[in-house]
């Protein structure tokens, strides 16, 4: 028992003496993604999709970014009359970060468009709707130029076309990513 007791103190004050680390503030971040897209449409159809997403950020302050996020989802296994099974996001705005510590939270909205992936005769017609994203995600610095992101998680809604109906369907959908961030220059 003292055994797991010493060892539950140590880790303690190892992980405050971590946390108390601070770095410094970056110019811009690049960061690397596995994303998983779970879609739900209006018609409650659930799809899974999976790849990935990249960000660039570039930090006005301590804690204000501002992001542009790209990301590419797929999933053959729901290709269906004119449906490749693919989304791709691209979305914008700004970043409300925690720069107390190594453990950087954050919050963050970002707007812009999603592209359906539809094909033939139904991408004639329209493919692309509005897309939001809020939510936020921890990233935990390695070192002044790296750093990790163990979760992300959004809550992604988009106005995309209804391949049956053609109309737009308003879709609730939530994405969970995990990756790498590589810090640029220091403010």
């Amino acid at each position: 028992m003292r055994t797991y007791s010493s060892l539950l103190v140590i880790c303690l004050v190892s992980g405050v003496a971590i946390a108390k680390e601070s770095p410094a503030t970056s110019t811009a971040e690049a960061g690397f993604n596995y994303s998983y897209l779970r879609v739900t449409t209006a018609q409650s159809t659930n799809a899974n999709q999976n790849r990935g997403s990249g960000y660039l950020e570039y930090n006005l302050n301590n804690v204000v970014g501002l992001v542009a996020d790209f990301g590419g989802y797929a999933n053959r296994n729901t290709v269906t009359g004119g449906n490749t099974g693919t989304t791709f996001t691209s979305l914008f705005g700004p970043r409300f970060n925690w720069r107390k510590s190594r453990l950087v939270p954050y919050a963050q909205f970002l707007f812009g468009g999603a592209d359906a992936g539809l094909d033939g005769s139904l991408a004639a017609t329209g493919r692309n709707g509005f897309a939001t994203a809020a939510g936020g995600g921890i990233d935990i610095a390695v070192t002044n130029h790296f750093a990790v992101k163990p979760i992300q998680v959004e809550y992604v809604t988009a106005q995309l076309p209804d391949v049956a109906s053609n109309r737009n369907s308003f879709q609730n959908n939530v994405r969970y990513s995990a990756g790498v961030v590589f810090r640029l220059g220091e403010k």
